[in-house]
C-alpha cells in the first residue's frame, strides 16, 4: 500500500465512476483499476460495488474512507503548515458569496490573502444566502459568506462582518431632515423590506411585529427596495450595502433602536465535507485579519 493508492481510493470514493475519476487524476482507466484491485487485495475486503454504470462504496469501503479521509487530511494539513511558513500555500478554493459583499469586504480580504499567498487562486459564485448555504452544505463550494440560514446542522457559521440595517427615502421626504431616527417614528408611513422568504426579510419580519408596524415584504434585494423608493414617496428598511450608493437621491437614516449587529454576516463551512488545508488556511486568515464585528454596547 502506498500514499498514490490512497489518494486514487479517495478520489473514486468521491466521484464514484472509474471513468470520471480517471480523468479526474490524470490517470488510465486501467491503471486506476488495477490500483484499487491492488489495495482490495492487500486489505482482504471489496471497497466498491457496482451500481448501475458507476461503483459505491461498501460497508468496508466506508469505514475505510473515513480513515483515509482522516489520514489525508492530517498529511494535508502538514504540508499546508510547512508551505505557509515559506509561503508556499497553493491550490484553488471555491466560494460562495451573497452579492452585497462582493463590492467591498470580500476583494478587500482576497487581496491582502494574496499579498501573503499570491498561488492561491479563487472562483467566486454569488448566491443568495440561503442557495450559499445549501452550495457549501453539498460540497459545491468549499466556504460561504452568507447571513444565518437555519436548519442546517451540519454547518458552522463564524461571524465576520455586519450590515447595519438603515431606513432609505428620498431626499424630498419628510424623514429626509432626519440622519437618526427609531422605530416608532414609522408608525405613520408605509414600509416597504425585503421578502420574508428571506433570512434578511425574516428578520425585519419581527423586529417590526415586536413595535406593531406593518411592512410589505416584497423584494429580494436593496436595488429592487431602493428603485421603488426612488420613485415613491414610501419608506423602506435596507441593509446598508454598496449597492445603495448608485442612488444619489436617497437619504439614508440610522435608526437609534435597532442594534449595529442585528444583520450579521457569517463565513461558513460544513462539518461533514472534507476541508483542505488550503481553504483552513484561508478561513483562518479571515478571522485572524478580516473580522469587522460591531462594537459591543
Amino acid at each position: 500500500m502506498n500514499l498514490q493508492q490512497l489518494y486514487y481510493f479517495r478520489k473514486l470514493a468521491e466521484v464514484q465512476h472509474y471513468t470520471k475519476a480517471a480523468k479526474a487524476l490524470y490517470i488510465t482507466q486501467p491503471s486506476l483499476s488495477d490500483s484499487i484491485a491492488s489495495l482490495e487485495h492487500e486489505l482482504s475486503v471489496s471497497l466498491f460495488q457496482k451500481k448501475g454504470r458507476g461503483v459505491q462504496l461498501t460497508k468496508y469501503g466506508q469505514e475505510f474512507y473515513e480513515y483515509v479521509n482522516q489520514a489525508l487530511g492530517i498529511l494535508e494539513h502538514g504540508i499546508a503548515i510547512m508551505k505557509e511558513k515559506s509561503d508556499l500555500v497553493t491550490g484553488t478554493i471555491d466560494v460562495g458569496c451573497i452579492p452585497t459583499l462582493l463590492g467591498d469586504f470580500l476583494p478587500n480580504a482576497l487581496d491582502l490573502y494574496h499579498e501573503k499567498h499570491p498561488q492561491v487562486s479563487f472562483n467566486i459564485f454569488h448566491e443568495k444566502s440561503i442557495p450559499v448555504a445549501e452550495g457549501v452544505s453539498t460540497g459545491n463550494y468549499d466556504i460561504g459568506f452568507c447571513s444565518m440560514v437555519e436548519n442546517k446542522s451540519d454547518l458552522v457559521f463564524v461571524p465576520i462582518t455586519f450590515q447595519e440595517l438603515i431606513v432609505i427615502v428620498r431626499n424630498d421626504h419628510p424623514l429626509a431632515s432626519h440622519d437618526s431616527i427609531q422605530l416608532s417614528d414609522l408608525q405613520d408611513y408605509t414600509l416597504s423590506t425585503y421578502r420574508d422568504t428571506i433570512p434578511i426579510g425574516k428578520t425585519i419580519r419581527k423586529i417590526l411585529k415586536d413595535k406593531g408596524l406593518e411592512a410589505a415584504y416584497s423584494y429580494d434585494d436593496e436595488i429592487s427596495i431602493a428603485g421603488r423608493i426612488n420613485r415613491s414617496s414610501k419608506v423602506a428598511i435596507v441593509a446598508n450595502t454598496p449597492f445603495l450608493k448608485q442612488f444619489d437621491n436617497l437619504k439614508k437614516i440610522h435608526l437609534t433602536d435597532v442594534p449595529l449587529g442585528t444583520r450579521m454576516i457569517y463565513m461558513v463551512y460544513s462539518k461533514k465535507n472534507f476541508i483542505t488545508a488550503t481553504v483552513e488556511s484561508f478561513a483562518n486568515f479571515i478571522v485572524a485579519h478580516c473580522l469587522d464585528l460591531p462594537p459591543e454596547s
